[in-house]
C-alpha cells in the first residue's frame, strides 16, 4: 500500500514517458455562431507545455453568412478576468483551404496557459480539436506542473476527471508547507468538498508529497473536474497520476491516501453498512471514528478485529450502526481520530468480514451502546455484543 507505492510509482511513470509527439488536450465539437460561446481547456492540460511548442486549433463547418458577420474568426485567450488574448497573439481567419490555426508559443504565453488555461472564442465556424506539438519528451502522467501558491482560498491544479479511473492515485507535490494553520481541500466542479477525499492538513503537506486515491465517490460527484482549494501559503508544484496505484480491492475504499493523525474524511456511507475498515500505516495506540464535531461515535475498544497486513499496514474493523451512518451522511463528513498515520478507510470486503467475525463461543461477551461506548450491565434497549471476534446486535 502506502509504504511501497512511491517506489513503484517512479518505475511506472518512467516507463510511460513518451517520445516527442503531438498531444491532444481537447477533442469534440463546439460551434461558434456568436460571441456568447467559448471553449475552455483547463490549465492542467498544459502541464508539459514549453516555449517553442506549437499550439494548434483545428476548425471545421464554416457557417454560411450571418447577418453582420460575413467572415470566420477565432482567437486564443486566457481564462482570466475579461478573457484577454494570449500575449502576442491576435485574431485568425481559418478557411476550408487552411483549417488549422497554429501558434508557436513564447515563454510568456506558456506561463499564461499554465496559470489560467485556454479559452477559444470564434465566429461562423466550429472547433474540433486542440493540440500542442512538443520537441521534448512528454510524461503523460504529469497532470500539473508549475508553482501555484495556495492562499486566501484560491484554487489550483485543475484536473479533468476523464483522465482518471477508480484505483488511480494522484500524488500532490509541495515545495512549501505554509502556515501551521494551513489546509488544502480537494474540490469538484460545484466547489463543495469532494466526496471520497480527505483534507490535507499542514502536517501532511509538510511531508512534501500527499497521496489522494481516486475513489468511486470522487468520480461520481466531481462534475468532470477536480482541483484543490486552500489557505496558508503552501506551494503546489506538481500533480502526478499513478495509474492503478491503489492496492487490490480499490473499489472498496471510501477515502485513500497518507494522512497524519486527525483525519477529516468527506464522504457518505452506504445504507446497510455494518462495519468499516480503517487501514493504518502502523498499529494505533488508540483510535476512534468521530462525527464532524470530533465527538467519538465508536472507538478501538469496540473494534471487531485488529490485523497486521502482509505489507506491514494494520487494519482495524469497527462496527457501524444505522445511527452512525445517519450522522455521517447528514454532515457528509467523519473523522478518524488516532495517534497513527492513516492509509485509508474502506468497506469491509466479504472475505475480510468473514474472517473477522469468526465465532469464539468460549470468549466473554462485551456489550456496547449504539455510540460505541462499553456497557457493563446492559438494561432495556438495543446493544452491540462482541464475543471473541463475533459481533452482533441484541435487544434486551
Amino acid at each position: 500500500m502506502i509504504k511501497n507505492l512511491l517506489a513503484t510509482a517512479l518505475v511506472a511513470t518512467a516507463s510511460l514517458a513518451a517520445a516527442a509527439s503531438t498531444v491532444t488536450v481537447w477533442e469534440g465539437k463546439v460551434e461558434f455562431t456568436g460571441w456568447d460561446k467559448s471553449l475552455n481547456v483547463p490549465a492542467s492540460e498544459f502541464a508539459a507545455i514549453a516555449a517553442g511548442d506549437v499550439l494548434t486549433a483545428t476548425t471545421a463547418n464554416w457557417l454560411e453568412y450571418v447577418e453582420g458577420q460575413d467572415y470566420t474568426s477565432m482567437a486564443f485567450k486566457t481564462n482570466s478576468d475579461g478573457w484577454p488574448e494570449l500575449t502576442g497573439s491576435g485574431w485568425y481567419n481559418p478557411t476550408a483551404a487552411s483549417p488549422e490555426v497554429s501558434l508557436e508559443l513564447t515563454e510568456a504565453q506558456v506561463a499564461e496557459l499554465k496559470a489560467t488555461g485556454l479559452i477559444i472564442q470564434g465566429s461562423n465556424l466550429s472547433v474540433t480539436k486542440v493540440t500542442f506539438t512538443s520537441a521534448a519528451d512528454i510524461d503523460p502522467n504529469v497532470l500539473f506542473e508549475g508553482e501555484a501558491t495556495i492562499s486566501g482560498w484560491n484554487k489550483a491544479g485543475d484536473i479533468s476527471a476523464a483522465k482518471l479511473a477508480v484505483g488511480d492515485v494522484l500524488e500532490y507535490t509541495f515545495s512549501e508547507a505554509g502556515a501551521e494553520s494551513g489546509q488544502v481541500l480537494v474540490k469538484g466542479s460545484d466547489w463543495s468538498n469532494l466526496l471520497g477525499t480527505a483534507k490535507m492538513n499542514h502536517s501532511d503537506i509538510a511531508t512534501g508529497k500527499v497521496l489522494v486515491g481516486v475513489t468511486a465517490q470522487m468520480l461520481e460527484t466531481c462534475g468532470g473536474t477536480i482541483f484543490v482549494q486552500g489557505d496558508g501559503g503552501m506551494v503546489l508544484t506538481k500533480v502526478t497520476l499513478i495509474p492503478a496505484g491503489m492496492s487490490e480491492n480499490a473499489a472498496d475504499y471510501i477515502t485513500y491516501g497518507n494522512r497524519l493523525p486527525g483525519v477529516q474524511n468527506f464522504a457518505t456511507i452506504k445504507e446497510g453498512t455494518e462495519q468499516l475498515e480503517v487501514v493504518f500505516a502502523t498499529k494505533p495506540g488508540w483510535s476512534q471514528i468521530a462525527d464532524s464535531s470530533w465527538a467519538s461515535m465508536v472507538d478501538n475498544e469496540a473494534a471487531v478485529s485488529t490485523t497486521e497486513n502482509a505489507d506491514g499496514t494494520v487494519s482495524v474493523i469497527y462496527p457501524i450502526t444505522p445511527a452512525i451512518i445517519e450522522t455521517i451522511n447528514a454532515a457528509k463528513e467523519f473523522i478518524v481520530n488516532t495517534d497513527a498515520e492513516v492509509v485509508g478507510v474502506k468497506y469491509v470486503s466479504t472475505s475480510t468480514g468473514l474472517a473477522a467475525i469468526a465465532a469464539d463461543a468460549d470468549a466473554p461477551a462485551e456489550y456496547y451502546d449504539l455510540q460505541g461506548r462499553r456497557v457493563a450491565n446492559p438494561s432495556a434497549g438495543l446493544y452491540i455484543v462482541r464475543q471473541g471476534n463475533k459481533v452482533s446486535k441484541v435487544v434486551f
